[in-house]
């Protein structure tokens, strides 16, 4: 488990700007920004990490992809899927987004983790929600609780390096893993097969034998 101590604070504001005022004016590590949404439509909150100086930062993104999509699996029973690199599915439709922010000096970085779950009824189209899935209200708080448990763990296991198995756990919930992809090759759809992630959050595809990596979604012609 990870030693960081958690702190939720919650604000009526938008929780991705007040987390980014608090990073600035030097909040710990941990601290975590729920946003007590005016609507049901979605839940908001951000986590803030401070790496060490020189850490493989970028895997972070896809690391908060994997704690959302099993946050919600373990809160709802909900079989979510991860949409590299930062979207989680429900029976294909999106059910939440997660995004990174990086920022501080080479000597203090900091890491912005940004999560939006779709709570109240979608009616965008490739859009679901939790009310859509359940039916019911899911209880916020304990729902934030799930991601940040999973988020405990897998920290836990990046900063001490544990890559073995941290990436065969994410690979495992990748929405099309040993499925095929087209990867852009200079202007030409390469057909191949996805195998996983990187250590830097890359997805990995076997063209025929050739292992190549793809930094984000634009590099894919279908997926």
């Amino acid at each position: 488990m990870s030693s960081i101590g958690w702190v939720r604070k919650k604000t009526r504001l938008d929780p991705r700007a007040v987390a980014l005022e608090m990073v600035s004016d030097g909040a710990p590590e941990g601290t975590v920004i729920q946003g007590r949404a005016t609507t049901r439509s979605a839940l908001s909150f951000s986590a803030i990490l401070r790496p060490e100086p020189g850490s493989q930062t970028r895997i972070l993104s896809i690391i908060a992809t994997f704690c959302a999509s099993e946050g919600i699996r373990k809160d709802t029973g909900i079989i979510t899927w991860i949409r590299w690199p930062d979207e989680v599915v429900a029976g294909g439709d999106v059910l939440a987004a997660t995004s990174l922010t990086m920022g501080g000096s080479a000597d203090a970085p900091w890491v912005l983790l940004h999560f939006r779950i779709n709570r109240g009824h979608m009616s965008r189209a490739g859009s679901t929600s939790l009310k859509d899935l359940l039916g019911v209200d899911v209880d916020p708080d304990m729902l934030v609780a799930k991601v940040v448990d999973s988020l405990s763990w897998m920290h836990s296991g990046w900063v001490k390096g544990m890559y073995p198995k941290i990436l065969p756990r994410i690979t495992s919930m990748l929405e099309n893993a040993g499925g095929r992809v087209a990867v852009d090759r200079d202007g030409v759809a390469a057909p191949g097969v996805v195998r996983g992630v990187d250590e830097t959050g890359r997805l990995i595809v076997d063209l025929s034998g050739e292992e190549v990596r793809v930094q984000d979604r634009s590099g894919l012609l279908e997926f």
